[in-house]
């Protein structure tokens, strides 16, 4: 009986320690799901700097879904287009390119699967410059809903809490078996 009860002892305060060890490590690598697919990503659309969901829209040309055309739908006139592509370390006439049309439209084709990622990862930033504009009629805040919540130290605990009651409980069960002997 006693090698019986030194063994669950054992495997009682090997699995405690093993949460205390194991279970802060896995939260912090917990990521939250993001709710849309990749492909259906936006770029970060900007007017002069500050986000937009309304004053630039953007389509798929028919022909050719690595051509994405961009417009300029608000107020004030529009004096020009920005784009990070060459930030994310793309080469233009290599990864991309950039057509300025004669009817205030960008379009942007994508040469490279290195292009097409940044894309469909939302990593690409459009920005119209506008004079005579007031703020967008829609200015929008980060998304930051991929980020993992704040549970790690919760979970640390947590786990830390019950491997001491674990270890408590078997060590109190094996004074009494000592005690009654």
């Amino acid at each position: 009986m006693k090698k019986f009860l030194s063994v669950v002892m054992a495997a009682i305060m090997a699995v405690s320690m093993l949460a205390v060890s194991v279970v802060p490590a896995m939260a912090a690598t917990v990521n939250s799901p993001i709710g849309v697919p990749v492909i259906d990503n936006r770029p970060g659309l900007q007017v002069n700097g500050v986000a937009t969901t309304t004053d630039i829209t953007f389509e798929a040309d028919a022909e050719n879904a690595n051509k994405i055309v961009f417009t300029y739908k608000g107020d004030g006139a529009l004096t020009g287009w920005e784009d990070n592509l060459s930030a994310l370390g793309l080469v233009d006439g290599v990864d991309y390119t950039v057509a300025y049309n004669d009817d205030g439209t960008m379009t942007i084709e994508f040469l490279t699967q290195d292009a097409v990622d940044a894309w469909n990862n939302g990593e690409i930033t459009i920005n119209a410059i506008v004079d005579n504009a007031e703020a967008p009629t829609n200015p929008t805040k980060p998304n930051n809903s991929g980020k993992a919540p704040a549970t790690g130290v919760a979970t640390s605990v947590v786990a830390g809490s019950v491997a001491v009651a674990c270890a408590g409980v078997a060590v109190l069960a094996a004074t009494k078996k000592r005690d009654a002997e």
